[in-house]
């Protein structure tokens, strides 16, 4: 549910720390299909870079020569690297207001959008203009030990013809860290959430008004680092309470997990993984189930080439219905920066879920996706990419494969202003028995943000 880096840095980066999805905690136990799409075009940002990463042969061949390269002679920051999406720009970044030893960030984003298809129907598709506003504010501490953190913001969406489909959402979040040592810290994330299921999701009802609910989030977090060691854990806990007469979806879910790194290299280390789950459905019973999922891996920090980690594994889970699901697990993250100015962002993901919607079945996705970020200029910035998927149910005739493809550019106008661009692709293609209308969608979007 937490960034890797500390939200409470207070690094002013250019775009929200929620927009940042890569090697988000909140991967853990976030079963949203739209949560996880979102870090095609998450955040955007970059510059500098060295002649060896033009060419991907090149940069294999100095990785490995990093690699190997003896302790001592390690005088580049391990942290040097910084993708295009979230380096700093100290001309255009926004300041904040200072409050002791505080800094306050706010920001307006207003948009616009046009879609060909806004109920993501399979005939009869109906088009729509969608106008948003979405306020946001976030309080931060700057202190040198500790963290503190509170943000909140809020979504308003109003269409042209289908009013019905109109929706207001918010959150508010809690985060806290307290310093144990220099080796040692414990940590608190809260979170409360008003959300609306997107029309391209899966698991939406074809037929009905859009659907709404809240969701709450708890995690408790803690880390010990001794030597080449890091030892980190998490208790975590998730609700979702929908409204009106889709409360049969209500859920909660309680999950442990621990972690153990080692560092074999001050640029390669080795991580294994456990996490324990238990999901309950307050009115589908037979959905209730408890999930075991063992991952191992490694983390790679190559400086200037290349960032992040890829694990694989066994999941299983077992259902009160008597379904049983296992199999091949995986989670990745890596970012390559084959120049200064462009960053390649790659993930994947497979594990057992079953949102409970259009079916009421247990399922493996599978999910892959490819992000490429790249700066044309300082303040402007380019964004394309595409993640595809798989849902195989397991208790009925149907399976899905989905496609998302994005591509935009963001014009940092000052620290104030900035505007962006957006073009959507979503497409499902779904077969059985009890298959859901197959869509296309195509969306188009123009968007001013003023920024604190």
């Amino acid at each position: 549910m937490t960034s890797s880096k500390s939200p409470a840095a207070g690094t002013g980066v250019t775009f929200s720390p929620r927009a940042q999805a890569f090697a988000s905690q909140q991967n853990l136990t976030d079963r949203s299909h739209a949560y996880r799409r979102s870090w095609l075009l998450s955040g955007l940002t970059s510059f500098g870079g060295l002649l060896v990463r033009v060419n991907p042969a090149v940069s294999l061949f100095a990785a490995s020569l990093i690699l190997l390269a003896p302790v001592n002679a390690l005088a580049q920051d391990a942290q040097a690297n910084n993708s295009v999406r979230e380096r700093s720009r100290p001309e255009y970044d926004p300041l904040g207001m200072r409050f002791g030893g505080f800094t306050l960030n706010a920001s307006a984003d207003l948009a616009v959008q046009s879609t060909d298809n806004v109920f993501a129907a399979d005939a009869g598709a109906e088009e729509d203009m969608i106008y948003s506003i979405a306020p946001e504010a976030s309080l931060r501490s700057n202190w040198s030990r500790h963290a503190l953190l509170v943000e909140g913001g809020a979504r308003f969406e109003n269409h042209q013809d289908f009013s019905d489909e109109d929706a207001e959402t918010g959150f508010a979040r809690l985060y806290g860290r307290l310093d144990i040592g220099s080796r040692s810290n414990v940590a608190v994330d809260a979170e409360l959430a008003h959300e609306a299921e997107d029309r391209t999701d899966a698991d939406a009802p074809v037929l009905g008004d859009r659907v709404e609910f809240d969701r709450s989030d708890i995690a408790l977090l803690g880390e010990h680092t001794f030597n080449r060691f890091k030892l980190s854990g998490a208790v975590l806990r998730r609700e979702y309470s929908y409204d009106g007469t889709q409360n049969i979806r209500d859920n909660e879910e309680n999950a442990l997990r621990g972690r153990l790194d080692v560092e074999v290299s001050p640029r390669l280390g080795v991580m294994l993984q456990a996490t324990a789950d238990e999901r309950s459905y307050d009115n589908n019973a037979g959905l209730d189930s408890e999930g075991r999922r063992l991952l191992a891996g490694v983390t790679v920090n190559f400086t200037d080439l290349l960032r992040g980690e890829v694990a694989v594994g066994q999941f299983e889970r077992d259902y009160d219905n008597g379904a049983s699901v296992d199999g091949l697990a995986i989670d990745a993250n890596l970012e390559w920066y084959p120049t200064g100015l462009t960053t390649v962002t790659f993930q994947a993901h497979r594990n057992a879920e079953d949102v409970v919607g259009v079916s009421a079945s247990p399922f493996t996705e599978s999910e892959y996706g490819l992000r490429v970020d790249h700066e044309l200029l300082r303040n402007v910035i380019l964004s394309a990419g595409a993640l595809s998927g798989t849902r195989e149910y397991e208790t009925i005739d149907r399976e899905d494969e989905y496609l998302r493809a994005e591509a935009g550019a963001d014009y940092l106008l000052n620290r104030r202003v900035a505007l962006r661009a957006r073009y959507v692709f979503d497409d499902l293609q779904s077969s059985g028995a009890l298959a859901r209308p197959d869509f296309e969608v195509n969306a188009f979007t123009l968007g001013v943000s003023f920024r604190l």
